[in-house]
Formats: C-alpha cells, structure tokens, sequence
C-alpha cells in the first residue's frame, strides 16, 4: 500500500492501515476495530519504546515521508489520531 504524494490522502485509510500493522507487526493483543484515533499507544495499546521505533520505519517506509527526530515525539506519535495527521503534513510537504 504505498502511497505517493501524487495520491489523494485518505485519513481513514491510513488510520486503518496503521491500526492493522500496530496488531499484526507489534503483536498486540487486540482487534484493530478496538483502537480508537485517540487511544493512548502506549498506555491504552501496549505500544512500548522499540514498538514505536518500528512504526516509525513503517511510516518512513510505506508513505515514503521522513520523520526527523524533532518531530519523532509524542505529540505526534501518542495516538493514532497524531499519527495520520503528521503522515498528512508530511504528504503534502
């Protein structure tokens, strides 16, 4: 599912997509249906320190953006809401 920055932005699908790889690729022991925009990964979820090191690559990888570590910071990683919305930034450069 790469994404172009060509491609229209569709937040509900990028929301979709990173709840499926939180489950699958983070192990966690949930429904992707049961994380909501505004969960907590890492209280709410289970997400913890190498959990969200990984999906940063994931987002480096799949949406072809790069993440500096200034903006590698809970405000923009704490829910999957901050996730799509940093994604959208990036994607419209």
């Amino acid at each position: 599912m790469t994404v172009t920055a060509n491609e229209t932005f569709a937040a509900d699908a990028v929301a979709a997509h990173l709840k499926q790889f939180i489950v699958d690729a983070l192990f966690i022991d949930m429904e992707p249906a049961e994380i909501t925009d505004d969960m907590l990964l890492g209280t709410d979820v289970g997400v913890d320190s190498l959990g969200f090191a990984e999906l940063l690559a994931h987002l480096e990888d799949e949406y072809g953006i790069s993440v500096t570590d200034g903006e590698f910071v809970p405000d923009n990683f704490a829910t999957v809401g901050r996730i799509v919305a940093l994604v959208g930034r990036k994607l419209a450069g």
